[in-house]
């Protein structure tokens, strides 16, 4: 079976495969035996030979009805919630969260962690494979049967590798490979993916279509980006980084890129918690700029508009160059309300008419969650993608082969 090295949520696969029927059920494309066969023109028993194969995988389950175009009703195709699960991992400068999904997609565990004192690799993934037993345990779920993880991290992530690239909050992790460090604990597929990518994936809307730029204001700043409702990387991984554009002020803190006015520098959550803090402010964290904020006190305020400004200014390049219908708003510092209301302003200032026409600007769906439900998304299309299934199905039959007395 193919491991870390193998992505395959992006490979070929052949029409009316095994795979690609396990998709159609997976999506509610086709849901019984009758409409997989209008789909994929394939004929009945063949199309029984593929649902068979699903069904001794574990995979696909066969049960009640739903209405038919006439005639008999049809029984039901679904994914079998308890053939397996994926883990979601959302890393943090100052938190570990873990989420438990079936296969369906459904987070039936989730648990916060405070953030890991040892920042060496090996340790936070020791840390992190801990924390997913405990959660399975707790659950009631045997570690035999995970599927995939996915792990959110708030740096640039080289695709397909999932190497880091230069982390700002973690520069000793530069180079690093989780999926190789997993393989110690694990044989299931590894993801590591950029925080800004997974909360792009958690507000895409099912159907897909969209057309979207998710931001991450957090300690950093980043984004993601949605055209016909695929997550774009670009080349390697780095489309979406438009924390490292120049954005002009006075710097408050210092970043990897190099740059001495970059948007992290000047406008993130870090940059205006060390401004506050120079001017004396008792302020450490975003949740404490959050709560400053609160308080109506000029200064404050002033300082968030500020940033605000400065991060619309850059999204509204963004907005007139790549032209999404919706920008959504993610991460601990979207529930400023002066930060929010300085970049809404910028946005619809900037833009031309053509683009802010329809334009949609709103918070994410739960923003704390959002990094999760993007990486259980992420982690299924790995675990459950056709060409997956296609090896698995290989690997099955051909073991039934051998099985057989001679």
């Amino acid at each position: 079976m193919p491991t870390h090295a193998a992505a395959l949520r992006d490979a070929d696969y052949a029409p009316g495969s095994v795979g690609d029927v396990f998709r159609l059920i997976r999506s509610d494309q086709a849901t019984s035996r009758s409409a997989l066969a209008r789909h994929t023109g394939l004929s009945p028993s063949t199309v029984g030979i593929r649902v068979e194969a699903l069904q001794r995988l574990g995979l696909v389950s066969e049960d009640g009805e739903q209405e038919s175009r006439g005639g008999r009703r049809a029984k039901r195709l679904h994914v079998s919630r308890d053939a397996g699960w994926v883990a979601a991992i959302d890393f943090g400068a100052n938190h570990l969260d873990v989420a438990l999904a079936d296969l369906d997609g459904r987070i039936f565990t989730q648990t916060t962690h405070p953030g890991v004192d040892d920042q060496e690799p090996g340790a936070v993934v020791a840390s992190m494979w801990r924390r997913i037993v405990e959660a399975s345990e707790a659950a009631s779920v045997e570690t035999s049967a995970l599927r995939g993880v996915a792990v959110s991290l708030p740096a640039p992530i080289e695709y397909p590798s999932g190497r880091v690239v230069f982390p700002s909050f973690m520069p000793s992790w530069h180079n690093v490979s989780l999926p190789s460090l997993f393989a110690g604990f694990t044989d299931a597929p590894v993801l590591v993916e950029n925080d800004a990518n997974l909360v792009a994936l958690a507000e895409a809307t099912p159907a897909g279509g969209d057309h979207l730029l998710a931001v991450v204001l957090g300690m950093r700043i980043g984004s993601g980006i949605i055209t016909e409702g695929r997550l774009q990387r670009g080349f390697n991984g780095a489309a979406g980084e438009i924390s490292h554009t120049s954005a002009g002020g006075e710097p408050a803190i210092s970043c990897v890129c190099g740059l001495d006015d970059c948007l992290e520098s000047v406008a993130s959550g870090g940059a205006i918690a060390a401004k506050l803090a120079a001017a004396g402010y008792a302020v450490a964290t975003v949740e404490d700029v959050i709560h400053l904020g609160r308080t109506a006190d000029p200064v404050v305020v002033a300082a968030l508009r500020e940033a605000g400004t400065r991060i619309g200014t850059v999204l509204a390049s963004v907005v007139n160059f790549f032209n999404p219908r919706r920008v959504v708003l993610g991460g601990t510092m979207s529930t400023s309300a002066p930060l929010v209301a300085a970049i809404r302003a910028e946005l619809f200032n900037r833009c031309l008419p053509i683009a802010a026409h329809d334009l949609d600007v709103s918070a994410a769906d739960d923003p704390a969650s959002a990094g999760l439900r993007g990486a259980v998304k992420l982690a299924l299309e790995e675990a459950l993608a056709p060409a997956r299934i296609d090896e698995l199905a290989r690997i099955d039959a051909q073991s039934a082969q051998t099985a057989q007395p001679a």
